[in-house]
């Protein structure tokens, strides 16, 4: 995978290397689940990054001409999930229940990395479509319209497309369950799960790019643009200049994979 993604430019070459870490620590579980979710995530985001890739540009300067994700890009998107999956290994892997919800600890580190997985992809697909919508987004924190690509901008689109990417990692994963442990029967809630961590990561992450991370607007270039330059005429649109986009990334999608788990704990108090 990592060598095919090489060759599709998807990934750079420190972003393989981290891409294959990932891929070890996750494609060694017992679960099938943790693959297939995995791949759904890393294969349709991919996808999407290089979909109207020269329309987005044309948008917002700061987009990359190169769709290789680096080494923390990987991070941003996996390092929870691997986490939640090496934490499988080691205190569930083995275990004699025939179920996954039959143990607490298997069934809140389940529902963490469905979270995490619907959080990235939701976040993603809401990133690489919403940019397309027709109309300006609107600031989550002002409720005014921005232009596209200003970190905590939301549109229909966007949103639609964070929730279809939470379902759609869910849906991945309730299928694969459903396939290797028949026991537990079809998973619906997994679906549930991916759609809110999808919508919800997506809003936390909207709300973090608009109070924490500053948006610039070029009014020569007439585009949102990384950093002020001498000369050009550049106005602040939103934030204060705290975290970079990895960053908020990073922390929306912890954000999430703990809300998770917690509902996890609460719905399944006596697994």
């Amino acid at each position: 995978m990592v060598i095919h993604s090489r060759h599709k430019k998807s990934l750079s070459v420190d972003g393989a290397i981290a891409a294959f870490v990932l891929g070890l620590a996750t494609f060694s579980s017992d679960l099938w689940l943790f693959t297939v979710v995995l791949l759904t995530f890393f294969l349709s985001s991919s996808k999407l990054t290089k979909f109207k890739a020269t329309a987005k540009r044309v948008l917002e300067a700061d987009y990359e001409v190169s769709s290789e994700r680096n080494w923390v890009q990987v991070a941003c998107n996996g390092l929870a999930g691997g986490i939640a999956v090496t934490m499988f290994q080691v205190l569930c892997q083995g275990q004699t229940y025939a179920c996954y919800d039959q143990a607490r600890w298997s069934t809140l580190l389940l529902w963490a990395y469905i979270g995490h997985y619907g959080c990235c992809a939701g976040d993603t697909w809401a990133s690489e479509l919403g940019i397309l919508n027709k109309d300006w987004p609107i600031l989550i924190t002002q409720l005014k319209k921005v232009p596209p690509g200003t970190n905590g901008g939301v549109s229909g689109l966007g949103l639609a497309a964070s929730l279809a990417g939470g379902a759609f990692v869910g849906l991945a994963g309730t299928l694969t369950l459903w396939f290797e442990q028949p026991c537990h029967g079809f998973a619906w809630e997994l679906i549930v799960l991916g759609s809110f961590a999808g919508i919800g990561g997506s809003l936390i992450d909207s709300l973090l790019g608009a109070t924490v991370q500053q948006s610039l607007y070029s009014q020569d270039q007439k585009k949102i643009v990384p950093q002020l330059k001498p000369g050009e005429n550049i106005r602040i649109i939103s934030g204060l200049p705290i975290l970079d986009n990895h960053q908020v990334n990073i922390l929306s999608s912890f954000i999430t994979t703990s809300m998770c788990a917690i509902a996890a704990l609460y719905l399944y108090p006596t697994a």
